[in-house]
């Protein structure tokens, strides 16, 4: 079983990758590598948008069951509600931040306004109810991503985009 020293030197040389083939494999892990490139750009986007929209869902549902949990006597009365209705400040994690805390603007990043309209304006005028319902008051809260504490909510900047939201709040005691 001798085989002659050709056909083994052969052997080697036909063992390895040729540059074509090489220069081809390459090519095409290059176009793949700059097409998946090409997408890290939508990604990241879509994950900015989802993440302001996580942080504001949580705003939206913090103040909810905050208002849920009032008394409703307070909720239901102008006067009390006072110390409801206005801004609350919150960070990029869409949780509370304290009005007087010194380091609210450094983390200052959503702006939230609560409303509580009157009992006879529980939908826009266009719309009607057959009546009004003493057990739930309607809340309207506005949240804007900006590091603003004085942002005005009457009329935004166009590059700020602002969330609205109306709740009912329902009398469960």
């Amino acid at each position: 079983m001798n085989t002659p020293a050709l056909s083994r030197s052969s052997r080697f040389f036909r063992s390895g990758f040729s540059l074509v083939e090489v220069v081809l494999a390459v090519g095409i892990m290059a176009l793949g590598v700059v097409t998946i490139l090409g997408l890290l750009p939508h990604g990241m986007e879509i994950t900015r948008l989802t993440a302001n929209e996580l942080a504001e869902n949580r705003i939206v549902d913090g103040i909810v069951s905050d208002l849920q949990a009032m008394d409703w006597v307070t909720l239901n009365d102008a006067a009390g509600a006072a110390d409801v209705v206005g801004n609350r400040y919150f960070d990029d994690q869409g949780l509370s931040l304290d009005e007087g805390d010194p380091e609210l603007g450094a983390e200052l990043s959503y702006v939230a306004h609560v409303e509580i309209p009157e009992m006879d304006v529980l939908l826009p005028s266009n719309a009607r109810l057959p009546a009004i319902n003493q057990n739930l008051r309607r809340v309207v809260i506005k949240v804007a991503a900006t590091p603003l504490q004085q942002f005005d909510f009457e009329n935004p900047p166009p590059a700020v985009t602002v969330r609205t939201v109306t709740q009912l709040i329902a009398k469960t005691r």
